[in-house]
């Protein structure tokens, strides 16, 4: 898969905002750091939230989010070294 359908399944998969596509490298560094906070929010959402329900929505997205950005780092990755 290419580096822009990627940003576009992520993007499409978590409804985020889209961005504008500048370079392979920069927009996904840029995604990266995006879903990076938003982990970090979701973690915390976590931990505050009492309902189980809720909790169990927000574990998934999480997850989700967890191996969008192990994917985007081997992507990364690879683009570095080429």
């Amino acid at each position: 898969m290419s580096v822009k359908k990627f940003i576009k399944k992520v993007f499409k998969s978590l409804n985020m905002k889209s961005f504008e596509f500048n370079g392979k490298k920069k927009s996904l560094k840029i995604l990266l750091k995006k879903l990076k906070k938003r982990r970090v929010k979701i973690l915390k959402m976590l931990k505050t939230e009492r309902k189980q329900k809720i909790k169990d929505e927000l574990q998934e997205e999480c997850d989700l989010i967890t191996i969008h950005i192990k994917n985007g780092k081997k992507k990364f990755n690879e683009l570095k070294k080429s």
